[in-house]
């Protein structure tokens, strides 16, 4: 007797272990693959423009020569806004001790290149040219985009040259300062303007030395300013307007550590304004960063406090009945900089008080900020406030009506405050690369 099985389904031909081993094994590869599946599917598309550019977004505040940029670097494509971009190039600069300026670039990938950063920095002398300065920017500029260039369709057309260098074999030895580090500026200038029933002339003075280590830094400057205006009421009645002032400061500052520094400030005054024909102060102060020293740049949350002594010769009979006076002081400031890819935060807090009074005071406030609220918009405001408690200087003699107007003597307030704001939107094409000169003073 023959025995013939009907099979249902090619599967039922499978034992009933294999299918269980087939089972767990399909599954275990459904797991593995999942997390992959969904991270592909909620990444961000890496879109590309028709041309297959990088797309760059330049935050530069200060320095660059963004036309000349456009004209030199043609192989990206120049965004304005941060979120339209593949990659944001934060460019901040600092003043160096020898007078020149220390630049860092922070390449920020986004999009397709997430995650991908690196830091470039350089200086420039003091000498530098605007030439010299965007020539160099332009160079460093190319350097950090070609990580990210090779990456697109333009990588193709990329190539790499090399200046001609001298060989291992030739020895670097560090030049020598015969000015130890020190950098002298000198300046003058004026201006003159006039009709017929009025005119004015200023004239001023600058003089500063500086000298700038990792371990100390000292600073000596000088400046005057005179101005003197003349107004023609009548043929009869003419009024002159004569101001002056001088000043003559220094700052010497020694390193404590990344975030340690302390220091002495010392300062000679004259100003017809303010009533004192002399003031002279000292002051020794002590400051801590939260942050290091080092990055600066990007970020720096300070805390000052000094004390100081500063003698008046004052021009005129004050308030208090004073001609001379020497007053103790001391103050308490807080100053926050912050520069990230969302904008810009700055502020300062200072509280200064008299010792012998402790009831004369000054309270000052400021802050600044430029926000991108979002794609095409951002916000940038400025304020200032000053709480007044102190103006011991004040001439004790009434203020006639033509000093009033124009501005000739420092008057009794208790306050002052500034305030300026904006808002900007933009919207449209994305791309700026293109550069058009003329009617350029249009």
């Amino acid at each position: 007797m023959s025995r013939q099985y009907h099979a249902k389904n090619p599967g039922d031909r499978v034992p009933k272990r294999m299918r269980a081993y087939r089972s767990s094994f399909l599954l275990l590869v459904c797991l593995t693959l999942l997390p992959r599946a969904l991270a592909l599917a909620q990444a961000p598309p890496s879109v590309r423009t028709p041309s297959g550019k990088l797309r760059v977004y330049l935050d530069c505040m200060y320095e660059c020569d963004t036309e000349y940029l456009k004209q030199n670097i043609d192989f990206i494509d120049y965004v304005r806004d941060r979120q339209s971009s593949e990659l944001h190039v934060l460019v901040t600069t600092e003043n160096t001790g020898g007078g020149g300026t220390s630049w860092t670039l922070k390449f920020i990938g986004l999009e397709f290149f997430k995650d991908e950063e690196h830091t470039l920095t350089f200086a420039t002398p003091q000498t530098a040219t605007s030439d010299d300065k965007r020539k160099e920017f332009a160079r460093v500029f190319k350097l950090g985009l070609v990580s990210y260039a090779v990456a697109t369709d333009i990588a193709p057309n990329l190539d790499v040259s090399v200046k001609a260098y001298e060989g291992k074999g030739a020895e670097v030895k560090p030049a020598k300062d015969r000015w130890n580090y020190w950098v002298f500026r000198f300046g003058a200038g004026g201006n003159m303007n006039g009709e017929r029933s009025s005119n004015n002339r200023n004239y001023r003075v600058n003089f500063s030395a500086s000298r700038v280590t990792d371990e100390w830094k000292i600073n000596i400057s000088l400046f005057s300013n005179t101005n003197r205006s003349s107004f023609k009421v009548t043929d009869d009645f003419v009024v002159d307007s004569n101001t002056n002032s001088w000043n003559l400061s220094s700052l010497v500052v020694k390193s404590w550590g990344p975030q340690w520094s302390y220091g002495v400030r010392s300062s000679v005054n004259h100003s017809s304004f303010s009533n004192i024909n002399r003031s002279m102060s000292g002051a020794p102060a002590i400051e801590y960063d939260f942050f290091p020293y080092s990055e600066s740049s990007r970020r720096s949350l300070t805390v000052q406090y000094s004390m100081s002594l500063t003698t008046y010769d004052y021009r005129e009979l004050t308030i208090f009945d004073k001609m001379q006076e020497t007053v103790p002081n001391h103050s308490v400031q807080t100053s926050l900089g912050i520069r990230a890819p969302w904008g810009s935060l700055g502020g300062s807090a200072n509280i200064s008080q008299h010792l012998n009074h402790m009831d004369r005071y000054r309270i000052s406030l400021n802050g600044n900020t430029d926000i991108r609220l979002f794609k095409g918009l951002s916000f940038d405001i400025f304020a200032q406030y000053d709480k007044i408690g102190d103006q011991i200087a004040l001439r004790k003699a009434d203020v006639t009506t033509e000093e009033v107007l124009l501005h000739l003597q420092q008057r009794a307030t208790g306050y002052s405050y500034f305030l300026n704001f904006g808002i900007n939107y933009s919207f449209g094409s994305i791309f700026n690369s293109t550069v058009n000169p003329r009617f350029g003073g249009f």
